[in-house]
Parts: C-alpha cells; structure tokens; sequence
C-alpha cells in the first residue's frame, strides 16, 4: 500500500511566502545586517555556514548574496569573503524612491519637511489599508513637503500603526531628515521589502497646491502606496501627489 507523501518542510527561520527561496534568505540576511548581527565592514559567515543554517543548498545562498551585493549592501571580495558594505546603510534612502530628474538632469537628495505630525485615531479607511488589529486603532499621521533645489515638488500623507512604532512621532521630530525607512529599520528592527503602488493623474487640491506653489487643480502624479515588512505587515500607508514638470517616475523591471 502507497503511504502519503510527507509534507514539504519549510527550511528553519524561513517565511511561508510564495516567493524563491533565494529572496526569502535574501529578506532574512538583510534583516540580520540592519539588527546589527554584521555591522558595516564586517565579514558574514561563509556560504557553506549559512546554508547549513537555513538547511538550503548553497547556491541558494550565493545567489542571495549577490543580489545584495547588486544592491550595495554587501561587497564581495575574492578570497576574502563576504561583508558588509560600510556605506549600505545609505540604501533605504533611494530603495523605494520612484521619483527622479528627468533624463540629463543632476540627481540631487530631496529636502523634507514635515508640515505636522500627529498621533491619532485611525480613520476607517486607514484602519482598512494598514490591516490593523481590530483592537488598534491609532496610527502616526503625517504630512511632509519634499523639494528639489528648494522648489516644493511632492507633497505626501502618511500613516503608520503606532502599536508598531511606539514614540514614532517624536522620533521623527528627533531624526529628520534621517529617512522615514531608515528610522523604522534601525529603532524598531523593521524591515521593508515591499511596496505597493497606484499610480493616478489627477488635479491638484487646494491644500496640495498651496504647499506646492502651484494653482488649484494643477496636474499631479498621485502614487498610493502601501509598505510591506518582512513578516507580511503593513507598515506604512503612503499618498504622494508630485509635480512631474521637472521629475518623473521610474521604474526599472527585471
């Protein structure tokens, strides 16, 4: 008689999601980097150990650690090994940043400013989008003000669940400009590794158009974005309405 195949067993420390196993140790070997398990210059643990850890072939693992090599987390050095790259921590800043000069233009860090912070009761809707807890019901709200070479040109709406960033706001009062992923990864050992985004053309509001210098009604790029950590939860619920005369948004697909 046949006997049942056994279940698949999911490699210890590994999450149950449907993407390869290679973005999957990828996630959790970032994650280790921001805990501060390897700090900046520091060499990780051979492929051969780290396979055996999360019991993956080890070109699972190389292949996991050349992405973050491609995404300047880590450097690679023939013979030596595998570290840290001293300056990675820079690359949160422009991760999930779409919005850039137009082709020919200077690239240049946008200026941010937060035109209020607040701590308050979810509305229904942020409730819905940030799939909070039924028993949670404040988040952090924000509205900040991005410019390029002091020219305002994105204005964005934020919310985040204060049960999972406990003293956010003032933190953010505290760090700025530090960027807002940056924070959540470094203070609260959150990691996103995903964004969700909608994009809309739609007029510009009279509050929008205001904090941008422009009239009522002016086309904007909207872009509705929802922030995903490693663990699956929503962290982030993010509106941006941006001025597109001088910037665009890009996307590069692989």
């Amino acid at each position: 008689m046949n006997q049942p195949a056994s279940p698949t067993r999911q490699p210890p420390g590994l999450l149950p999601e449907s993407m390869p196993l290679y973005a999957q140790i990828r996630n959790l070997l970032i994650a280790r980097v921001i805990k501060g398990e390897w700090g900046p210059g520091e060499l990780l643990p051979s492929e051969m150990r780290l396979a055996a850890e999360y019991s993956v072939h080890q070109g699972t693992v190389r292949k996991a650690l050349d992405e973050m090599a491609a995404q300047n987390i880590l450097v690679r050095q023939q013979g030596k090994g595998t570290f840290v790259n001293a300056s990675s921590m820079r690359h949160s800043t422009y991760h999930f940043f779409r919005v850039l000069p137009k082709a020919g233009e200077t690239m240049e860090p946008p200026a941010t400013a937060f035109v209020s912070i607040e701590t308050a009761a979810a509305t229904d809707e942020e409730h819905a989008r940030l799939k909070m807890p039924a028993d949670q019901r404040e988040v952090v709200r924000s509205v900040r003000l991005r410019s390029f070479g002091g020219v305002p040109k994105i204005v964005e709406r934020v919310a985040q669940p204060s049960y999972l960033f406990p003293g956010l706001a003032d933190l953010y009062r505290e760090l700025l400009p530090e960027t807002t992923y940056g924070i959540i990864e470094r203070r609260y050992r959150v990691l996103v590794v995903k964004v969700m985004e909608r994009l809309t053309a739609i007029p510009a509001s009279g509050k929008d158009s205001a904090l941008l210098n422009v009239a009522a009604g002016t086309p904007v790029l909207e872009v509705d974005r929802i922030a995903e950590a490693i663990d699956g939860q929503y962290v982030e619920w993010r509106v941006s309405r941006c001025l597109t005369d001088a910037h665009e948004y890009v996307v590069e697909l692989t």
